[in-house]
């Protein structure tokens, strides 16, 4: 075995710009999906065909987190604009956010926003404001935040928060899908940027391997026999960072929380007690369930007393030589879309096949021409035989 460590440039690889999807598939479950066997062999489908390229007996494993309408832009008094992107509920109506331009920012500055989306170019229109009351020096994997606390206009009550994001804030959408105006995003964004199965408010980015399921797609699974069950990661707002360090063991991994139900736990106990297969659907559903494992292990105490309480996660999953694997605790197979070159997602990827292996099969995708990234197509890889 190679003992040379991996740089961050090993985790390069070239494609067509052409290829990151701007767009999700006209309907959901006609996306494709690329299907590589432990073996290495390779197959080409079309996503709906998923309940024909899973074993009978196989459990997945869905990531049910919603996500927020996280963007909001607003005006500081003097007129000049300010863009809020929420990342986390502090308490009540107070939030961690990022925010752009942070240097004009202090503690006990006023942020207008507007009632309506159409006025969000009136700064004399607004309806709630937000007031900074801290801002926070960045911790390694995380981004600058500030805290900001949300009230409401006093003529108009108590503000009803949720429903007041929902009607003004944005899609978060990844920097590499480009609208034409950023403060009139494609609506059509808000219904795709979901998964048909969200229920948990909270994330900041979509579980993007969940966007190719419809009501179709999981009908015929359940037909099949295949069995799922729900967990919630909230995606971070250090999901956008990009790696920097050279020496890829050295970058600090965002932290991110989740919960996994009892029930999800017992069915995974029970699944591994009894041969089946388990798929992780994204990236995410494997941190969190890997997460709940290794904290099992190295707590002595069995998984189900972790079951239905929120923890944190760091799990940063990457290959130290080029020939190394990790070998998770409890998946056998994930599904995921292709991700960027010299990120953390395609360093996980290269953990679990190999670093060759990976972008072999990127390499086939891109021969064949699939659609990159968030708005992408599928790929379902196989751990084991």
């Amino acid at each position: 075995m190679t003992t040379i460590p991996l740089k961050l440039a090993d985790f390069d690889y070239e494609f067509p710009p052409e290829l990151v999807a701007q767009k999700p598939a006209k309907v959901r479950d006609e996306s494709r999906l690329l299907v590589r066997k432990a073996d290495g062999t390779i197959g080409h489908h079309i996503f709906k065909d998923l309940p024909r390229c899973l074993p009978e007996k196989t459990l997945l494993l869905l990531n049910d987190t919603s996500v927020l309408q996280s963007r909001l832009h607003g005006f500081l008094p003097t007129g000049a604009r300010v863009e809020i992107f929420l990342l986390e509920q502090v308490s009540g109506l107070t939030w961690r956010a990022m925010a752009k331009p942070l240097r004009k920012l202090r503690p006990g500055t006023v942020i207008l926003f507007s009632g309506e989306k159409k006025d969000q170019s009136v700064p004399n229109a607004s309806l709630v404001k937000g007031v900074v009351r801290r801002i926070e020096e960045a911790s390694e994997g995380e981004v600058p935040c500030i805290e900001v606390e949300f009230t409401g206009d006093p003529k108009s009550g108590r503000l009803d928060f949720f429903s007041w994001l929902e009607q003004v804030g944005e899609t978060p959408l990844p920097p590499y899908i480009r609208r034409d105006n950023l403060h009139l995003r494609d609506p059509e964004d808000r219904s795709r940027y979901e998964t048909v199965f969200a229920k948990t408010k909270g994330s900041v980015a979509a579980p993007t391997a969940g966007l190719h399921f419809t009501r179709s797609v999981l009908e015929d699974l359940a037909k099949t026999g295949i069995q799922m069950a729900p967990l919630t990661l909230h995606v971070g707002g250090g999901t956008f960072l990009p790696v920097r360090q050279e020496e890829v063991e050295k970058h600090p991994i965002h932290k991110e929380f989740f919960i996994v139900p009892p029930e999800t736990v017992s069915a995974v106990v029970s699944a591994k007690k009894s041969g089946m297969t388990i798929i992780c659907v994204g990236t995410t559903s494997f941190r969190a369930i890997e997460s709940l494992w290794k904290m099992s292990s190295e707590r002595g105490i069995p998984p189900e007393e972790l079951a239905g309480q929120w923890h944190e996660t760091s799990l940063y999953i990457h290959p130290q030589y080029a020939e190394a694997r990790f070998h998770p605790l409890v998946a056998d197979a994930i599904l995921t879309n292709f991700h960027q070159p010299k990120s953390t997602l395609f360093m996980l990827i290269s953990a679990l096949i190999g670093l060759e292996n990976a972008k072999s099969t990127y390499a086939s995708a891109i021969q064949k021409r699939y659609r990159l990234f968030s708005y992408g197509d599928s790929t379902l890889l196989f751990l084991h035989d």
